[in-house]
């Protein structure tokens, strides 16, 4: 992994090699597979090795996987997506004019996944993480069908104490009665890996219907925290009373996964909404949010302006 202001390094995968160059894009307004390679400092190693095997072959190799991956992105995010690949797959162009918000809200998922999100997650006195669980409440509402699905921002987002949101939520999914203590010594609890819950109530408003608890993660360190997140345990510790249907997990985080663990990670997470499923079903942001997501990501990049090409 890497985080700004240093470049990738020699192990990067794949995924990692095409945020780096996006944000080279985005710093630079273009890089071609020779701006990567020498930002990253591998380029003609070998010039003077006669003999040796060239690692031109191989970064070249390696740079095609990249370029293959930006185009997957830009699949997945369609006009969301602020770059664009020229038709020979060798220079990647930052589209300033492109502002939607689906454009907007993917800088932010890059910037948040790539910069320090424990030292500089606050940025212009707003919390870059926080904006994830409101964003991924948003998401999986849309998710899960729109103008009948309903979601309430459970973690930290919210100010309200522990207790209140627990109370809070039993009304809002009219399942469960209300928050209990499972033992005499005082709560410690801030949101128990729970930062979003969407579900789809029926005209009847009866129990029993699809909910989803979500956990939300910026950065790049999540991938031994998959787990954490167990709707059973946290209703048996946490509510009065019973959720008749299990809810489902889904795990939300700023970085564009591995496709080479895609698999394994969506068995031991859940529903994984990535970088780019999150683009994909974010339609509908309220426009505050999405303004204190563009002031964010703004700050975040004037707070770093070394960013990873100091010496470029």
């Amino acid at each position: 992994m890497f985080k700004l202001p240093n470049p990738p390094s020699s192990r990067a995968g794949v995924h990692e090699l095409a945020d780096f160059a996006e944000l080279l894009s985005w710093h630079s307004g273009s890089a071609s597979k020779r701006d990567i390679l020498a930002a990253l400092g591998r380029e003609d190693e070998n010039d003077n090795n006669t003999g040796c095997d060239d690692n031109d072959d191989e970064n070249s190799d390696s740079l095609d996987e990249v370029m293959q991956e930006i185009e997957l992105r830009a699949s997945a995010c369609g006009s969301g997506y602020p770059f664009k690949l020229d038709l020979v797959g060798t220079v990647l162009t930052y589209d300033a004019a492109n502002n939607g918000q689906r454009s907007i809200l993917y800088r932010y998922l890059l910037m948040s996944t790539r910069l320090n999100m424990q030292e500089k997650k606050i940025q212009d006195g707003i919390d870059g993480t926080l904006l994830l669980e409101e964003i991924s409440a948003h998401v999986l509402k849309n998710y899960l069908g729109g103008s009948r699905a309903r979601s309430f921002i459970f973690g930290t987002a919210s100010l309200d104490h522990f207790e209140d949101r627990v109370n809070a939520l039993c009304r809002e999914l009219r399942e469960g009665s209300n928050f209990k203590n499972p033992d005499t010594a005082a709560v410690q609890a801030q949101d128990d890996k729970v930062d979003a819950v969407a579900w789809v109530p029926f005209s009847d408003l009866r129990p029993g219907q699809l909910i989803v608890f979500g956990q939300c993660k910026t950065g790049s360190t999540w991938r031994g925290l998959v787990t954490q997140l167990q709707p059973d345990s946290f209703i048996r510790k946490w509510m009065s009373g019973t959720i008749l249907v299990p809810p489902i997990r889904a795990f939300c985080i700023s970085e564009s996964e591995d496709r080479s663990r895609w698999n394994r990670t969506c068995s031991d997470a859940g529903v994984l909404l990535d970088r780019c499923r999150l683009v994909d079903f974010s339609d509908g942001l309220a426009p505050d949010l999405l303004e204190r997501v563009n002031r964010w990501t703004q700050a975040a990049r004037q707070a770093e302006p070394r960013w990873v090409f100091s010496t470029y």
